[in-house]
């Protein structure tokens, strides 16, 4: 349940972030379908397992549906400054998570992607950058 309350609140920043929640949320529903296809094999039960395919075999596409439409936002790629690895995070986004090293990233007034805390403030480019101990 918390899967499908935060990706209606939109608590995501990127689509990789967008991605693992939807994940969350389809598992589930393909255990249950699942479940149903084998209780269609059954002699028994097969009225039962019919119907739970059909109810899951709609949310499903449903579900399929929707991550589409969420997906085709429209977003910015950037690149954290930290690991400068790229990030595709949605437009109207003032702070996300990196993907990759997981550290806060915000944006500048000019909206390129600065560190979030203060304490990263350049990236050393050669070894005369770096403080002599």
């Amino acid at each position: 349940m918390r899967a499908i309350t935060r990706l209606c609140r939109g608590e995501y920043a990127t689509v990789r972030q967008l991605e693992q929640q939807s994940y969350r949320l389809l598992k589930p529903l393909v255990v249950v379908f699942g479940v149903g296809a084998l209780l269609c094999l059954t002699s028994l039960l097969t009225v039962l397992g019919a119907l739970i395919c059909a109810v899951t075999g709609v949310l499903l596409v449903g579900v399929f549906v929707w991550m589409i439409q969420l997906q085709k936002r429209p977003r910015r790629d950037l690149r954290c400054p930290y690991c400068t690895n790229r990030n595709s995070v949605f437009e109207g986004i003032e702070q996300f998570d990196c993907d990759f090293c997981e550290r806060p990233v915000r944006f500048d007034e000019k909206g390129t992607a600065v560190p979030a805390d203060d304490s990263f403030q350049s990236r050393p480019t050669s070894v005369y950058d770096l403080p002599v101990e």
